[in-house]
């Protein structure tokens, strides 16, 4: 049995060399560590947010009559796809019956066109030509004008029947249905709820103490149950709501773990920036009287430095004390550290 344990202890000696007991008696610690850095901080409050659609839009009838088909709640929707269909018998009759208009005046517009041109060689020798060069080129100009009416006419009606059609201005879903296929619908009736569920944002409100700190362009936490993400400012409304003195903002992201609907939480700053000397929240190892980060010196000797915490962002806090920026600082396995313990460093891929 003692010739096994003289074995195992040789073996690790040879093998882990960095696990030879250090001069107090205690074995090297294995751990992580990060360095003190000197960053802008700015205090922050969470405020809650929910996440929408960029577009969310009732989309209506543009012409007068009876839906034969309309998309149902839940049917997803590509830009351009048909969301409901109206009857356009009537506006197909009133387009063939413009159309039929056209082609006689403008066989008198040619007609006009060509007398025209006969007479004005005829004029050059005789007044009566002229007199008629005269008629005929004003029977000629009001064709032209009975044309151009005619033909606006037909453009209007030729709009019509295309509005018969409603398609989708972007890709969505479509979450509620204001209207079913027999119904009659008048310009202007809404059919149906579109909301854009590919380019999502945050709409939060935020309070006074924010708004000067808050800026398009920003960068912000953002954070769900699955976790965090960066998010920025896409805009700030500058009007405050009357009675809850709150400012709106609108914060993009990607991620598509959270769906339209999901309430969030967004970290806003309340003050100007600061620079700080700063730790990971992780470095922090709190006692009951007091709060200490244990530093690494150039001996991997843990030393213990008892801080007072200042401002925090989401992922580092404000150390004040004796650390300087660059130190080397215990994040991971400062919780069994003692003073004067010497330290093995490894990184979170080797652990």
């Amino acid at each position: 049995m003692i010739n096994k344990i003289i074995y195992l202890l040789l073996f690790k000696l040879i093998v882990f060399p960095s696990l030879v007991l250090a001069g107090g008696g205690n074995p090297a610690a294995i751990v992580e560590v990060e360095e003190a850095v000197n960053i802008e901080i700015a205090p922050f409050v969470w405020v809650t947010g929910t996440v929408i659609g960029r577009f969310d839009s009732k989309i209506a009838a543009e012409v007068e009559g009876t839906l034969e088909t309309v998309l149902e709640v839940g049917d997803q929707i590509h830009k351009n796809d048909v969301i409901a269909k109206v009857d356009d018998t009537t506006y197909q009759l009133a387009l063939n019956e413009i159309q039929t208009e056209v082609k006689p005046i403008e066989t008198m517009v040619e007609f006009f066109g060509r007398e025209a041109e006969r007479l004005d060689k005829l004029a050059k020798q005789n007044n009566a030509a002229k007199n008629q060069l005269d008629e005929t080129q004003t029977s000629r100009d009001e064709s032209l004008a009975k044309i151009r009416v005619v033909k606006a006419r037909l453009a209007m009606a030729q709009d019509d029947l295309k509005r018969t059609t409603v398609r989708a201005p972007f890709t969505g879903v479509v979450t509620e249905r204001f209207k079913s296929p027999g119904e009659r619908v008048n310009a202007g009736d809404q059919i149906v709820r579109l909301i854009d569920t590919e380019r999502v944002e945050v709409q939060a409100r935020i309070q006074q103490a924010s708004f000067r700190h808050v800026k398009s362009g920003d960068q912000l936490k953002i954070k769900g149950k699955s976790g965090e993400v960066d998010g920025v400012v896409r805009t700030v409304i500058p009007v405050g709501d009357d009675v809850s003195r709150l400012y709106e903002i609108r914060v993009e992201f990607d991620n598509s773990q959270w769906p339209v609907g999901t309430a969030v939480e967004i970290a806003t700053p309340i003050k100007e920036k600061q620079n700080v000397i700063a730790v990971p929240r992780d470095a922090l190892v709190i006692r009951q009287s007091s709060i200490i980060i244990y530093r690494i010196n150039s001996e991997n000797i843990a030393e213990p430095v008892p801080v007072t915490l200042g401002i925090s962002n989401t992922s580092h806090i404000q150390v004040i004390g004796n650390i300087k920026e660059n130190d080397k600082i215990v994040v991971r396995g400062n919780e069994r550290l003692r003073p004067g313990q010497a330290v093995q460093i490894v990184t979170g891929s080797d652990r």
